[in-house]
């Protein structure tokens, strides 16, 4: 069968495969519809009015909102709502808000911040006395007070404040006031953003319950309180409180702060604070310094548990992440059973890629608070390391229903549900997540990448401009940034930001950046080795992917880049395989590496995703096809899927040239299937096969066209090649790795009149003399070859071990043929030598050299 049969064959096997097979686009489709108005975090007595009815009835979590309908939040209260626009506003405690017909809603008192991210601009809200507030931008808080005069600032973006007096346009820090018969006014915003957002930051608990000293009598009193803090239930803790409880000691004070602070009451919690000795107070005093950002905070000295939880907090604020794992060690030291301090310690040991020791340290703090919501978010990110997305997607559910302000858990689900193929709603909890937690850069970052994947552009440059803006010393914005600039063919630009993430490296955040610092350099520097792929510079790209590979060579990533740059020094004919074998190795060490769902097992595509998270489960399909005048056609082809455990690809490659010159044509055809399967959260298998059909005129390249051969033909095939690999990590940096296989090639090359040396003896046997001669040429050798490899790898930040063996067993056939000599000179100058020796040419087979003899001596 002929190479352009065999792919016309595969070509029309793809196109069934992906016919009977539901593929991505179609699962996109259905996810196409506009999420609903809903209440997405409901703390305290948040309440309903249905439209046309009178009656109040509680709201939850989850609940759908109809035109008309309104919600209000009483004292100690908050709620988000999500508009299906793609807005999202979050109240804080004594404010109502009405869901019109329009869609916009009207604000009708209290406090209310919006998260503004609707594909089209041109959105109103309405404020009382007939003002409105039409929306150029993206973030902004509005004050309704009880006389209807309202206050808008805009964080980011423009409103433009409009009554029957006049109008004004806020910018990015500017203030509007609205006031009833007057026209709208501005001035400038002098309060720092945390200090005005500071209602709806996330405080999690960080004080040992003995810590408050409770007497008995109190712990009597407020023992159904206190069972749900111990338990992690905070908001329901806050619930069971009785506020109305008067004369309440000092001690029973800071325990009110503490619930205070889970529900965003920073300015009710502080007084409560001041001037207070207890261990308690400097711990919730050192929280608040942690998550405000507050850099000019007093050293502190921790003592006990509380102390070093709050520690922790402070430490990783400032980018010391290493000194925030051992305040938490600290803490469970000083206090085995405090299940928060454990949560903790669990979530700091992921963010360094340990996951067995953080999986301990998480069962023992859910065995102690197992309704906390940070450890069963946490839960929920370990189970999507495993790629068990279904679990995982039911762990975040269960945090968000503990405590659905908790920005961790929308970003968790949000990115398990865009890895499960629903687009808009994973895109909506990350919208979520930021809105909650607006001061974080990283959740900003993410959603910026959701955008970016989505193909919103706009609203994703926003997004990461906002994170860099807010932790200028975070790399991660910077490193998608530079990822959409290469998307927009922008590379310059994107070099510069890439370059900008590798000098803040150190300072990583949890779960994005601040991994291990070896493997961001390593991806950080294999993304700067495609951009400069991406604007021509392939030499400094094999440089930079060989740097990631120094900087952390268990990291797949970097592995998958420097096999991309070397692909594009490739031969496009495959004629000369200087590079194709360090291609081959680093694709393949990469697809052992990295874990089922992230990666890429297609030997042609060259997208690679750097979360695997943002890569929905499912099928896809990728065509290439280069069409020339002079004869030259290039197909690449794949499809692939990832379902839960198990990934694949199926590839075709396929060219056919019709030669710029004589005898120079080209039929190629290469298949590869290539099947990962993860076994256990550490154990992967990858099956490899591969089939090649290679046949070729002259492809060599010559300074002068005139020398190439006109009767030179080549051919190749491979039959299936087979490679089989394991791979088990057993913690960071720790990696082992077995490969067997089996290579079977046969390669066959002809040509007419092939120049070979002549070597002339004596009759004593010596060499008297030298010519050449054209011969036919038949060369064939087969290749069979059977190969085991183990190796160990071992990198640390300070050194890299790697170190294996191999046995390989084979065998090959070789025959070389050479026949019908074009002459046979004859330079010997004696009688004996003189006359016909056609008949006693000698061919000597396997050393490309033919001898002849005088007569007498044969």
């Amino acid at each position: 069968m002929t190479a352009k049969l065999i792919s016309s064959a595969l070509r029309s096997a793809l196109l069934l495969t992906l016919l009977l097979l539901p593929g991505r686009a179609a699962a996109q489709a259905t996810n196409a519809a506009a999420p609903p108005n809903q209440i997405v975090m409901a703390q305290g007595q948040v309440e309903v009015r249905k439209a046309g009815s009178d009656q109040w009835t509680p709201a939850r979590t989850g609940q759908v909102l109809q035109p008309g309908d309104r919600v209000r939040t009483r004292e100690r209260s908050r709620a988000e709502i999500y508009l299906g626009s793609g807005q999202t506003i979050q109240k804080g405690e004594l404010s109502e808000i009405e869901i019109p017909p329009t869609a916009n809603p009207t604000f009708q008192r209290g406090l209310f911040k919006i998260f503004n991210r609707e594909p089209a601009r041109g959105s109103k809200f309405g404020l009382p006395n007939t003002a409105t507030a039409a929306i150029r931008g993206t973030d902004f808080l509005v004050r309704v007070g009880d006389d209807g005069n309202a206050e808008v600032i805009v964080l980011d973006g423009e409103v433009v404040l409009t009554n029957p007096q006049g109008e004004v346009t806020l910018g990015r820090n500017e203030r509007g006031v609205v006031e009833q018969g007057r026209p709208p006014a501005k001035s400038a915003v002098i309060v720092a953003v945390n200090d005005l957002i500071q209602w709806n930051l996330y405080y999690p608990a960080v004080v040992n319950v003995p810590e408050f000293g409770l007497n008995a009598d109190e712990r009597r009193v407020l023992a159904d309180s206190v069972a749900a803090y111990t338990s992690g239930d905070l908001v329901r803790a806050t619930d069971l409180y009785p506020w109305k409880r008067a004369n309440v000691s000092a001690a029973e004070s800071l325990y009110r702060a503490a619930l205070l602070l889970s529900v965003g009451q920073v300015e009710k919690a502080v007084p409560l604070l001041k001037d207070s000795p207890s261990s308690a107070a400097r711990a919730l005093t050192r929280l608040i310094e942690a998550v405000k950002f507050i850099t000019n905070a007093p050293a502190r000295s921790p003592v006990t548990a509380s102390e070093w939880l709050a520690e922790s907090y402070h430490e990783q604020s400032q980018y010391r992440l290493k000194a925030a794992r051992v305040a938490a060690q600290a803490a469970v030291t000083n206090a085995p059973e405090f299940g928060f301090a454990w949560a903790r310690l669990a979530e700091l040991e992921f963010s360094f890629g340990r996951r067995g020791t953080a999986s301990d340290a998480l069962e023992r703090s859910l065995a102690l608070s197992s309704r906390n919501a940070q450890a069963l978010t946490l839960k929920g990110f370990l189970l999507a390391a495993e790629n068990k997305t279904s679990a995982a997607l039911k762990q975040f559910d269960e945090a968000i229903a503990a405590d659905a302000a908790l920005g961790n858990a929308w970003l968790g689900r949000g990115l398990c549900s865009i890895h499960a193929g629903k687009t808009q709603e994973g895109l909506r909890d990350l919208m979520v997540a930021a809105s909650l937690e607006p001061q974080r850069s990283f959740l900003r970052s993410y959603l910026g990448k959701a955008f970016a994947n989505a193909g919103d552009l706009t609203h994703a440059e926003s997004e990461l401009r906002l994170a860099q803006e807010l932790d200028p010393r975070d790399p991660t914005p910077w490193l998608y940034s530079a990822l959409l600039r290469q998307q927009q063919y922008r590379f310059n630009e994107g070099i510069t930001d890439l370059e900008r993430s590798q000098a803040l490296n150190d300072n990583r955040l949890l779960y994005r950046s601040r991994q291990l610092l070896d493997e961001d350099e390593a991806v950080r520097s294999a993304n700067l080795a495609l951009l400069y792929l991406d604007a021509g510079m392939t030499d400094v790209s094999v440089r930079e992917a060989a740097r990631a590979v120094g900087s952390d060579y268990a990291n797949y990533s970097a592995h998958l880049f420097l096999a991309d740059s070397y692909d594009a020094l490739r031969d496009p004919a495959r004629f000369n395989l200087r590079y194709e074998t360090v291609w081959f190795n680093e694709l393949l060490l990469a697809n052992i590496l990295a874990p089922v769902g992230a990666g890429r097992l297609s030997q042609g595509i060259s997208a690679q995703e750097y979360s695997r998270l943002f890569e929905a489960d499912g099928l896809g399909i990728a065509s290439s096809a280069r069409v020339r005048s002079d004869g030259i056609f290039h197909e690449r082809a794949s499809q692939f899927g990832t379902l839960g455990r198990t990934a694949y690809a199926l590839d075709l490659d396929y060219q056919h040239h019709n030669g710029v010159r004589p005898n120079n044509e080209l039929d190629s055809i290469e298949w590869y299937t290539t099947v990962k399967q993860q076994l256990t959260p550490q154990d992967t298998a990858l099956v490899l096969v591969k089939y090649e059909d290679y046949r070729s005129g002259d492809n060599f390249q010559y300074y002068d066209p005139r020398q190439a051969r006109r009767h030179f033909s080549f051919e190749e095939q491979q039959e299936p090649i087979l490679v089989g690999a394991w791979h088990h990590e057993w913690g960071p940096g720790m990696h082992t790795m077995f490969l067997g296989g089996r290579l079977i090639n046969e390669q066959q090359f002809k040509d007419r009149n092939v120049p070979q040396i002549i070597l002339l003896e004596d009759a004593a046997g010596k060499v008297d003399g030298r010519d050449t001669t054209g011969v036919d040429l038949d060369y064939r050798n087969k290749l069979e070859i059977y190969t085991a490899e183990l190796n160990q790898i071992y990198d640390t930040r300070w050194f890299t071990l790697s170190a294996g063996a191999r046995f390989q067993a084979g065998q090959f056939e070789t025959q070389n043929l050479l026949s019908n000599p074009t002459r046979v000179p004859f330079l010997l100058d004696t009688p004996a030598a003189r006359g016909s020796v056609e008949d006693n040419f000698e061919r000597v087979t396997g050393y490309g050299y033919v001898t002849l003899k005088p007569v007498e001596q044969l």
